[in-house]
């Protein structure tokens, strides 16, 4: 298991460095660099913010997850959540949910298999919204080209998926059933991927109501809303005045780079999503167009990482002294 995952973490960095230099060879080398110089310093504190208000959403939604559980503390939830995301993007393998839901369960004594389960919910959460991101750019007709019918696929898979997931709660009984009577090689591995769809399921079917559920929501529709803007600063930094279907493309094309989960921070395949969108829908040059992806990238990655180290310290610290 141990090699297995050793692979596809040397696979993820492999793919990162390849889709890293495509892009900049596509933008001529270092010419990329001279396009950096064009932005204007002062839209990224808006951006920074907007990152911030991301990561405090996101904590503030969680709360509402878990209010089912157990009242828990917006202290721990945030500083797990930018733990978890400082995690995303030094190691591949996306272990950022086993380590949310171990820290948080040692911060607030409950079991880490039932706060898996709320992640696994706040998941789902993000992917309904992020579908509901494709059904607003198929309204408003998507970009013509490869780039408008990727996102006429991923729309399609969504509402593929979508059914799956409900088929799946709400027949998982019957489910968990007859893989548990599943007695061949690797039964016992089987077995325990049972318990965790099962807890999956769980978890999903008890979402809050009332005060909680009204967290759950108005931190989805902050987070989002924050990550809009986030991408409108970016190109405003760079003099782009755009309409709404540019950020839109941009944030669901950050959210599928991010979904490959052996890519740590994903580099390469984020740059090659937003690359790819800058020039069919603003049609900007090879160079400029990776200048906005990565500073994009920039403000998305070194906060939250440099903040959720700082934060891992203080709390090995702790419980080292």
């Amino acid at each position: 298991m141990k090699a297995r995952s050793m692979l596809a973490g040397l696979l993820g960095v492999g793919i990162a460095a390849a889709l890293v230099t495509w892009a900049v060879q596509r933008a001529g080398g270092a010419r990329f660099l001279e396009a950096l110089s064009d932005i204007s310093l002062w839209f990224l504190v808006p951006a920074v913010a907007c990152e911030a208000a991301v990561h405090l959403s996101r904590a503030w939604r969680w709360t509402g997850l878990l209010a089912s559980i157990k009242p828990v503390r917006m202290r721990s939830a945030l500083a797990t959540v930018v733990i978890g995301a400082a995690a995303t993007h030094v190691v591949p393998l996306r272990l950022d949910e086993l380590i949310r839901a171990k820290l948080l369960g040692d911060a607030e004594g409950i079991p880490a298999a039932r706060v898996l389960a709320t992640v696994a919910a706040d998941r789902v959460i993000e992917i309904l919204a992020l579908g509901a991101l494709l059904t607003a750019i198929a309204w408003m007709g998507p970009p013509p080209g490869l780039l408008g019918t990727a996102l006429q696929v991923a729309w399609i898979a969504f509402l593929v998926g979508l059914t799956g997931l409900l088929a799946f709660v709400f027949a998982e009984a019957r489910l968990v059933a007859l893989i548990q009577r599943y007695g061949g090689p690797g039964a016992g591995a089987v077995g325990a991927m049972a318990e965790l769809a099962s807890e999956m399921a769980t978890g999903l079917r008890a979402l809050p109501t009332g005060v909680a559920l009204g967290r759950v929501l108005g931190g989805l529709v902050i987070e989002w809303g924050a990550t809009l803007a986030l991408y409108v600063f970016v190109l405003l930094g760079f003099g782009f005045s755009t309409g709404t279907i540019v950020p839109l493309t941009l944030s669901v094309g950050g959210a599928v780079a991010y979904g490959v989960p052996n890519v740590p921070g994903a580099i390469g395949t984020f740059e090659a999503t937003q690359v790819t969108a800058l020039e069919s829908l603003l049609s900007l040059p090879p160079d400029q167009a990776l200048a906005v992806a990565v500073v994009a990238h920039a403000v998305l990655m070194v906060p939250v990482t440099l903040v959720g180290t700082a934060v891992a310290l203080v709390i090995w610290m702790r419980r080292s002294a």
